[in-house]
């Protein structure tokens, strides 16, 4: 319904709109809250540990990627169910679930996963300061360190590391991409017809325009 869109689009407008910083202290002001209202901890505030120590950052880490995503798959998947192909799957008397699964999600897949490719810069972006924000020693801290410290080749190291990560990734993607979309595999070896065409069409005319200048 125009509700429940209005809803999620509102939803992830905020996700993607608020700072990390500001995230951060609306989790810090609701946990003080609960535990003054009830004498309960819900979540450490700062420091280090593989526990409920990492649910903080992650989520705020996971805030502007989660929404990001959210709004290109409701998207893509609304305008992918006003489809003709929906409509002849419908019409051939499939189940909903077995639409949703077998057509409708295989075209949301690309879309989803390169806004995934997209959105991961923002987190890199903002883990120093969640790092800082929570006293979690991890690179995001140690790159601030280094760089209050003036060590230029440790900074140039961490910058490297985390470029090559997202690289990595964005590699990984991109070879994902053809084994969810049979279309992108003979995309290739269209280009190459197209580029080979493209360059007997020039070599055509150049070859006209000399004869003609010849003449």
């Amino acid at each position: 319904s125009s509700r429940n869109r209005s809803l999620v689009l509102l939803t992830s407008i905020l996700g993607v709109s608020v700072p990390s910083f500001i995230l951060a202290m609306l989790l810090w002001i609701l946990n003080i809250k609960v535990y003054r209202a009830f004498d309960i901890t819900v979540l450490p505030q700062t420091g280090f540990g593989w526990d409920a120590h990492l649910l903080m950052p992650a989520l705020v880490l996971a805030a502007r990627p989660l929404a990001q995503i959210v709004q290109v798959t409701y998207l893509t998947l609304a305008d992918v169910l006003g489809q003709d192909y929906i409509r002849v799957a419908y019409s051939k008397g499939l189940s909903d679930r077995r639409v949703l699964l077998r057509h409708a999600l295989r075209n949301v897949w690309i879309p989803v996963l390169t806004t995934l490719g997209a959105s991961l810069r923002f987190s890199l972006a903002s883990l120093p300061v969640v790092e800082s924000f929570f006293v979690w020693p991890g690179v995001g801290q140690t790159l601030l360190q280094t760089i209050d410290g003036g060590n230029r080749a440790l900074v140039t190291d961490l910058v490297v590391t985390l470029g090559i990560l997202f690289l990595l990734i964005n590699l990984a993607l991109e070879m994902l991409f053809p084994l969810l979309d049979p279309r992108l595999r003979a995309a290739p070896i269209r280009d190459l017809i197209e580029k080979r065409q493209t360059w007997q069409r020039w070599l055509a005319e150049m070859l006209g325009s000399l004869r003609e200048a010849w003449v």
